[in-house]
């Protein structure tokens, strides 16, 4: 996990961004230039979507401070491009993995010669989450004022309007007033948006009370008719959860719910919460060294290791234990600490918010069902204590 602040190098921050991302590329910039969008074009070649919010403003083509060459350039490769007035906002998400957030626009000064402040977020999967839930909102407060969804013709006839008062203006001519998309929100609580730096920090460091901690993969399942072990590192008598990134939100107020990426009784793939833990938190020591990784040579990957005791899990079998589906369908909205306050959230993204997390922080009212729910199984089945 890291927060890098970004005084110089944005161009190399934003093009090695684009280079890792596998699956999705938002974008929510006022200003937009070819010179950059040639960069992002070049990583839409290899399957990646891209989504980009902007704004849509004739003086803005006039001035040639924003392109519809790049917009067109954008379209012609599959992204879908909406429009709101009033923007400001710059963020660049990659995937669900980093984000940039700051001063620069999508443009060859924003990314090159301007001088600009901005934050380079990786693997802060808390922040990216919110920063996420931010563009999904303002995204559908846009789709749901109407149509403004930019298209071929719409970028043709801004053209033709563009050049027939370019070439009658001059030094008298008053700014274009015309001006294309969605009115920004009248409540502030529809985007909530996170204009802060210190609050970003704030909320990035912030003490968690509860996660849900995943072991295996999607393409790494765990049989579901086996019974879970927690990990045990030999070396220090110790057992033990492990991440790819550094998980220092985890500290020893942190309940840790384990949970195995399985199948549950009707085949589906999901994560399966088989049991909860204390933990001593992260320490920075705790990182695989040539012993830890004899043991367990797949830590070349999980590398960031916590302590966990009081280790509770239930005595059967994984497909018996709770599914996520079945947490989402106990308390809903309530899971997370990003959506407690979103009851139109849907239970799709409520389902899909775990992928490719090694962990993922849950609410003290989910912590609260979970027990009960964990409770009920251990009467039922017993319990293992580690």
């Amino acid at each position: 996990m890291s927060i890098e602040l970004l005084d110089a190098n944005h161009l190399d921050a934003i093009i090695n961004a684009f280079e890792k991302t596998k699956q999705q590329i938002r974008i929510i910039s006022p200003f937009i230039q070819d010179s950059m969008t040639k960069h992002l074009i070049n990583s839409l070649n290899i399957g990646v979507k891209a989504q980009l919010i902007t704004r849509f403003y004739r003086e803005d083509f006039i001035r040639s401070v924003s392109s519809l060459t790049a917009l067109k350039l954008l379209l012609n490769t599959g992204t879908e491009i909406y429009t709101i007035k009033d923007l400001h906002a710059k963020l660049y998400l990659f995937d669900d993995r980093t984000a940039i957030i700051g001063s620069a626009n999508f443009t060859g000064g924003g990314f090159g010669n301007n001088i600009e402040l901005s934050l380079f977020i990786q693997d802060e999967y808390d922040l990216i989450e919110q920063l996420s839930v931010y563009y999904n909102q303002l995204l559908n407060h846009i789709q749901s004022s109407g149509n403004y969804k930019i298209d071929d013709k719409k970028i043709e006839e801004e053209a033709l309007i563009v050049q027939k008062i370019i070439k009658g203006r001059d030094h008298t001519s008053k700014p274009n007033p015309a001006r294309f998309g969605a009115e920004q929100p009248k409540d502030e609580s529809e985007t909530n948006p996170i204009d802060e730096v210190g609050k970003i920090l704030e909320y990035s460091d912030k003490i968690v009370s509860a996660v849900l901690k995943f072991e295996g993969s999607s393409e790494n399942r765990v049989d579901s008719n086996d019974k879970y072990k927690p990990q045990y590192y030999k070396h220090r008598d110790i057992y033990f959860t492990a991440s790819p990134v550094n998980p220092r939100s985890i500290t020893s107020e942190t309940t840790v719910f384990l949970s195995v990426v399985s199948r549950d009784k009707s085949g589906v793939g999901t994560p399966i919460i088989v049991g909860r833990a204390k933990t001593k938190g992260y320490e920075a020591e705790n990182i695989a060294d040539s012993k830890f990784l004899a043991e367990h040579p797949g830590a070349e990957d999980y590398p960031y290791y916590v302590e966990i005791y009081d280790i509770e899990t239930v005595d059967t079998k994984i497909i018996n234990c709770i599914s996520l589906n079945d947490l989402i369908a106990e308390v809903g909205y309530r899971l997370y600490p990003n959506t407690e306050n979103l009851p139109m959230i849907t239970i799709r993204s409520l389902r899909t918010r775990h992928y490719q997390k090694p962990y993922i922080t849950i609410t003290s009212y989910a912590a609260s069902r979970l027990n009960t729910m964990l409770n009920s199984l251990f009467t039922q089945y017993g319990k293992i204590f580690n």
